[in-house]
């Protein structure tokens, strides 16, 4: 998920629903007339994404109105904002990307995880921090941020192969040990 501001996004803060299915996002915007929701495809090119609960908080005006110009773009006077809303998560897969750099927060409930880079994966700038709760992800002054998280599930199977997978080369190097010995050691 990619969430594009037509200008300089103050800061971000992502967070996502136990179970990982879904998050909502709060970001702040100055001197902008327009912001776009979107994904960014293999190739960079943009891809619009669906968000729903969309509401624009500023001065004076409290809830302020704003008008979509498409079904992924909406308008509003320029200014000072904090924009909210809510989105599906898919894959456990989660990234923004901005125009201009900005402070971006992630919190993750408990019973997912990051931190395993077989499993999980965060873009580089990212400092984890462990709550009693959930995890935070902070990114400072950045562009675009990305993360993949799992569940204890997927945890257990990369465990559950590994041993597998060494029980399997236990298996094939043993008896190629032992018949090495029986030849005195000659290859």
């Amino acid at each position: 998920m990619i969430c594009t501001a037509a200008a300089g996004a103050l800061s971000a803060s992502f967070q996502v629903a136990p179970g990982g299915s879904a998050y909502s996002a709060s970001v702040e915007v100055a001197g902008v007339s327009e912001y776009g929701f979107w994904d960014t495809g293999p190739l960079g090119e943009r891809i619009p994404r669906t968000v729903v609960n969309v509401s624009l908080h500023g001065d004076p005006c409290g809830n302020c109105s704003f008008d979509w110009l498409d079904p992924y773009t909406m308008n509003f006077t320029e200014g000072n904002y904090t924009i909210l809303y809510t989105g599906t998560i898919m894959e456990n897969h989660l990234q923004g990307t901005f125009e201009n750099p900005y402070h971006v927060s992630v919190t993750i409930p408990a019973g997912l995880d990051v931190r395993d880079p077989f499993l999980g994966m965060r873009s580089p700038g990212a400092v984890v921090v462990e709550n009693a709760s959930s995890l935070d992800i902070v990114w400072n002054s950045t562009r675009s941020f990305e993360l993949r998280y799992y569940t204890p599930d997927r945890e257990r199977l990369l465990l559950a192969f590994g041993a597998l997978w060494l029980f399997g080369l236990v298996l094939v190097l043993i008896p190629h040990l032992l018949s090495r010995r029986g030849q005195g050691g000659k290859p």
